[in-house]
């Protein structure tokens, strides 16, 4: 799969939606989200059990390309996460001190992100950027959680997220080995048909 590179910037402006969804574009917006996790699913299977690190560590190897996941400290009314396109990796920034189902979600919705090749245009300093995240340098983090991206990009993102976090988290009903009866019928049918 080629690398696109997008701007330095990543995230949704403060106050703003990403603009306007047109809901005439909607099913289909839905449908290609559907179609694109499919697609990736098949390419970069899950994880059993879920780990988004493993999974993670399989899409460096499908993409040919590292991602570097860092916890950041987030405030109300602040993203709770990012992504960037460096030269050589990918950086996903999520917030640190929340749930790990959250944090894989915030994680997801940035690889979303990724794998669709969202742009947007910046709109944070590096001193702002560098308050946010103290620990790191000012010029990893310049830009870093300032993208303003469409509301049908940041509605795509979180579709995808919700769809990759469903197949994820959902493990398919274990069946003892020599069960037998109804309940084992209904069990072994329903594992096939999540597989």
């Amino acid at each position: 799969m080629p690398s696109v590179i997008a701007p330095r910037c990543t995230r949704l402006a403060p106050g703003e939606r990403g603009g306007p969804i047109d809901e005439r574009g909607l099913a289909e917006l839905r449908e290609r989200a559907r179609e694109r996790v499919r697609a990736v699913l098949a390419a970069v299977p899950l994880p059993r059990p879920w780990s988004m690190n493993a999974w993670v560590d399989r899409l460096e190897a499908w993409r040919g390309r590292e991602i570097d996941l860092v916890p950041v400290a987030h405030r109300p009314g602040q993203p709770s996460g990012a992504w960037q396109a460096r030269p050589g990796y990918d950086l996903i920034a999520y917030a640190g001190q929340t749930s790990a189902l959250h944090q894989d979600h915030i994680i997801a919705h940035e690889l979303a992100h990724l794998l669709c090749a969202h742009t947007g245009t910046c709109l944070m300093s590096e001193r702002e950027a560098a308050e946010l995240a103290p620990d790191l340098a000012p010029r990893a983090l310049s830009h870093l959680l300032t993208r303003v991206t469409s509301g049908a990009d940041e509605y795509e993102a979180e579709l995808i997220a919700v769809l990759l976090m469903s197949a994820a988290t959902s493990e398919p009903p274990a069946v003892r080995p020599g069960a037998s009866g109804r309940a084992a019928d209904q069990a072994r049918r329903l594992a096939a048909l999540l597989r």
